[in-house]
């Protein structure tokens, strides 16, 4: 009988498929390799991306704040300019104001009532004089207090003399004056 020995076959078979096993778990190591390279290149490019995107936006605040900073000027400019209308106001009000508040004034006399004295300080109206009668006072007070041009009307004194033969009533009167009334004046009949 013939015997052959099947053994160098096994043998040569294993061999072959530890190389194969070797060529394969070195062939899936590469690719592994090479997987993971390309996953972290993947990944940088992404940082990359997401760090180009924070400059852009870090440049779109700055600029942003800058024109804040140029909107924050120009409105106080604005105001700096309002503040200087109202000024203007105010003064072309009070260039006409007394004008008016005089002529308001004149209105409001009675005929038998006179100033010896009128002063103006500070916003505050002094009138000192003489009436017939403390009738003509309080006709004036009240005509005084229908007028916007003057409020805090108070009588400070009343004194009864005699001038000439006549009897008067001196008076002193303290008001303040409104050169700039908001409603125009209604006309007052004295």
């Amino acid at each position: 009988m013939i015997r052959i020995n099947l053994l160098p076959v096994r043998v040569s078979k294993k061999k072959v498929a530890g190389k194969q096993q070797l060529l394969l778990l070195g062939l899936a190591a590469v690719l592994a390799l090479i997987l993971n390279w390309l996953w972290s290149s993947s990944r940088a490019g992404d940082l990359a991306g997401y760090e180009a995107k924070v400059r852009r936006t870090r440049d779109d605040i700055a600029q942003l704040d800058r024109i804040i900073g140029e909107v924050k000027n120009i409105k106080a400019q604005q105001a700096a300019l309002k503040e200087k209308l109202d000024i203007l106001e105010r003064l072309k009000a009070g260039r006409s104001g007394p004008v008016r508040l005089l002529d308001q004034l004149a209105q409001l006399v009675p005929k038998k009532l006179e100033f010896r004295k009128m002063e103006e300080k500070a916003g505050v109206v002094t009138f000192d004089g003489s009436a017939a009668t403390i009738d003509d006072v309080s006709a004036f007070m009240t005509a005084l207090k229908g007028t916007p041009y003057f409020t805090g009307i108070e009588l400070k004194k009343t004194t009864a003399a005699t001038r000439g033969g006549f009897h008067v009533v001196d008076f002193v009167i303290v008001a303040n004056a409104n050169y700039t009334p908001a409603a125009p004046p209604a006309p007052v009949k004295g």
